[in-house]
């Protein structure tokens, strides 16, 4: 063979390697582009609420999830113990086995259950505790990013299966009740900005969640208003949240308002929704019963935490008057602008005439 014939070869086989190697830079810039996107959204997201940090909240804050809490979820969803790679990596302990199968898996056609099991099972996988938190973090995001985007069928049936079927499992993560609800807050806020189907399912969640804090019966799991939100809030009483509700229920339900709030009346992401046949995605017409009870409840816990000198209770305090009562004031104020122009306009047309 001569030099000439040698170096062609050689770069027969190095063209493939190089296609190769640019295939694999552009999965990982777009796996990067498409984490960078979901946080860009959630920064957007979240820009008109002033969260407490829960690691500044020992009595609010759950136990990290362990890789036993995801079994207990993994093993209850049937559609996805079909499958040997999932049962393999529950046995073995596994987390990168069940990341890669599960998006092996999103590359194929899947039936509704299979879908929605991996709705729950991306959420725990995203909760997950792990020592290694941002590459952690790239690949959960990736995951939950192109699960709830698997599919973008907003048909209402659809909705309230998923919420459902996620309502069912996620409880399964852990037996106490209120760390369920947290989980299911710190997820929340990803799902609503991966994709329109995970922004109908969290507002389902969250409508669902309100309604187990404060009793209330609901047939079909689907947001439906703000204002059929709110109507279940007065059903729960101030003295039982006062005397009988630990922190956490207590941030539970605000948490779970204020978000519901954010995403419906204060995001301008939500036209293909409407479009769709979806309504309530604004504010009631009349906030001031809403800031009222509002009002009245953070009176009552400053007044309780101040006596009792508790630093998480004065916190709350304030997570009621940045996250609910300041949004409604600012929203009272612009609806009383407008409506003041319109009489000065209205009074000027009239000097006209």
């Amino acid at each position: 063979m001569t030099k000439e014939e040698g170096m062609k070869g050689e770069a027969r086989t190095a063209r493939p390697r190089n296609r190769q190697r640019n295939a694999e830079y552009k999965v990982k810039f777009l796996t990067l582009l498409l984490c960078w996107s979901h946080i860009s959204r959630l920064f957007d997201f979240v820009d008109k609420m002033l969260d407490a940090e829960l690691n500044d909240l020992p009595d609010i804050k759950a136990p990290e999830l362990t890789f036993e809490h995801l079994v207990k979820v993994l093993s209850s969803l049937r559609p996805l113990q079909r499958y040997s790679f999932c049962v393999e990596a529950q046995n073995e302990g596994d987390v990168d086995k069940l990341y890669k199968g599960f998006l092996k898996l999103l590359k194929g056609n899947l039936s509704l259950e299979e879908v929605v099991a991996l709705y729950s099972a991306s959420v725990v996988l995203f909760l997950l505790a792990d020592d290694d938190r941002e590459r952690s973090c790239n690949q959960r995001l990736e995951l939950l990013n192109k699960t709830f985007n698997y599919s973008d069928t907003l048909k209402p049936t659809m909705i309230h299966f998923a919420t459902v079927e996620m309502m069912n499992s996620l409880r399964l993560a852990n037996t106490n009740e209120e760390y369920f609800f947290i989980y299911l807050l710190d997820a929340i806020p990803h799902v609503l900005v991966a994709s329109d189907t995970g922004k109908m399912i969290s507002l389902g969640l969250l409508r669902a969640l309100i309604a187990v804090l404060s009793g209330s019966r609901i047939i079909l799991y689907i947001y439906r208003s703000l204002w059929e939100a709110w109507e279940m809030v007065p059903q729960i009483s101030q003295n039982m949240i006062l005397l009988e509700w630990s922190l956490r229920r207590t941030y539970a339900l605000l948490k779970a308002f204020s978000l519901l709030m954010a995403a419906v009346a204060f995001n301008s992401g939500n036209r293909e929704l409407k479009q769709a046949g979806y309504r309530g995605f604004e504010l009631p017409n009349c906030t001031t019963e809403i800031s009222d009870w509002f009002r009245t409840l953070r009176d009552r816990l400053e007044e309780k935490h101040t006596e009792l000198k508790c630093k998480v209770g004065l916190q709350l305090v304030r997570f009621v008057d940045h996250n609910i009562l300041a949004s409604l004031t600012e929203t009272g104020n612009e609806s009383t602008s407008e409506a003041g122009n319109e009489a000065t306009s209205e009074a000027g047309n009239d000097t006209a005439g």
